[in-house]
């Protein structure tokens, strides 16, 4: 049987090709191995080259990280610089006293008991009231004179009353009985007793109203009349005499004058007590009540259609000296008082009663003051040396500062930020310290 011829056409030699079917499987299989691709030629390098860039490669890696680390280091201590804040708490040593006791206390400073001293404040304030209608009214003028005794060493009493003349004849009369000092010799020199008392004309009027330049000599007694003493005795004026009227003036209701100048005492005592405790220095302390207020009517005028009335007053303070008075009560009530320097707490808890000789205690020069009520004696400590010693220094120097100062404080703790930061900031404005009982932050 004739074999079958197959003809593949290539058009692009434009030749025709006669191929047996025995030799198409042979066609076939070289085709198929014609289409696989050559493998590129393996590039052989050397060893030791592929070893070096291993270790370039861990070398920079370690570099990098040691850069990192020191940067990190440099950040943390440039917040701990920046930020870095601190506080110490101190607990200081205390003792609560209980005093019940009376004490002879000097206006003079010793060396072994306490003094006091004596503050004065002076104040005025007025305050306008709603005119209700007209009075007539008669008021005499009032003002203040000096009485002298030129006559003997031995004082004089002139009784509620008496009468004080001018050289034109006005008669006016002291408000108390007084007595006058005898003569007295001051330096070498013979000086007249005197004492001042406040003064009331004889009749109403306002011819009566006098200021200093007006009177021309001097005042004469005239009881004195027939005796040398008239010579001898004599007053001049201390202040104007004002308040002499007669006519009509508009009218106030006696309730409404009460109720408004009970009002405006109260408001003078406000204000004299504010100003009592802002002018109070630190190194004193007053307790409660330890005042006296004396209040004295001025004249009364109208303004703007409304009557007006006016009121002064003089706070007389009683005050002891805190460092003095802490020690003192410490020695007293505390076994074994070291005799270092205290505090007294809590003070104002405590009532004191002050007892004179006369009602004027703020011009006596001793006094008797009981006190009464609890209070907490507080040791002193050097915080300026504390911070100066802390500054820059490891958190654990504080155990050294509280056996430094045991005797004065009981316990101490630091916090410092970041917590990470055991040293205390190098400037001391950036330490607080912080007193757990006296409840300061210096």
């Amino acid at each position: 049987m004739p074999k079958k011829i197959i003809q593949d056409i290539y058009t692009s030699k434009k030749s025709i090709r006669l191929i047996n079917r025995s030799d198409l499987g042979q066609i076939k299989t070289v085709e198929k191995r014609n289409t696989k691709k050559p493998l590129p030629e393996k590039r052989n390098r050397p060893s030791y080259l592929e070893t070096d860039d291993k270790k370039v490669s861990k070398s920079s890696q370690f570099f990098l990280w040691v850069i990192c680390i020191a940067v990190v280091i440099f950040l943390l201590y440039i917040v701990s610089s920046i930020f870095s804040t601190a506080t110490i708490t101190i607990t200081p040593k205390k003792e609560t006293i209980s005093l019940n006791d009376t004490y002879n206390i000097s206006k003079k400073a010793t060396t072994d008991g306490l003094h006091f001293e004596v503050m004065t404040i002076k104040k005025e304030m007025s305050k306008l009231i709603d005119i209700d209608g007209e009075e007539y009214v008669e008021r005499k003028s009032i003002g203040k004179a000096v009485i002298y005794n030129n006559d003997s060493t031995s004082k004089q009493r002139l009784i509620n009353n008496t009468r004080l003349e001018t050289s034109d004849g006005l008669i006016y009369r002291i408000r108390q009985s007084v007595e006058v000092p005898g003569i007295k010799t001051i330096n070498g020199v013979r000086t007249p007793g005197s004492v001042e008392v406040e003064i009331i004309a004889d009749v109403a009027g306002e011819k009566y109203n006098m200021k200093l330049s007006d009177l021309k000599g001097d005042f004469t007694i005239p009881g004195f009349k027939g005796s040398t003493k008239y010579k001898t005795f004599y007053a001049r004026l201390s202040s104007d005499t004002v308040g002499g009227f007669v006519g009509k003036v508009p009218k106030v209701s006696e309730q409404k004058l009460t109720e408004n100048k009970i009002t405006l005492e109260n408001d003078l005592k406000a204000e004299l007590l504010k100003e009592i405790y802002s002018k109070k220095s630190e190194e004193n302390i007053i307790f409660k009540d330890n005042y006296f207020i004396k209040f004295n009517e001025l004249t009364n005028s109208i303004e703007n259609d409304k009557y007006k009335i006016s009121e002064g007053a003089t706070a007389y303070v009683i005050m002891f000296n805190e460092s003095e008075i802490s020690k003192y009560f410490a020695k007293i009530k505390i076994v074994g008082f070291d005799n270092l320097p205290v505090n007294i707490l809590g003070y104002e808890n405590v009532v004191s009663t002050i007892t004179g000789n006369t009602e004027k205690v703020w011009e006596e020069n001793s006094l008797k003051v009981k006190f009464v009520g609890k209070t907490d004696i507080v040791w002193q400590y050097d915080s300026k040396t504390i911070l100066s010693k802390v500054k820059g220094q490891n958190k654990k120097i504080i155990r050294n500062i509280l056996e430094d100062n045991k005797t004065s404080i009981t316990e101490i703790k630091a916090s410092i930020r970041p917590q990470w930061n055991q040293s205390f900031p190098e400037n001391p404005r950036k330490i607080k310290i912080v007193d757990s009982i006296r409840d300061i932050t210096k």
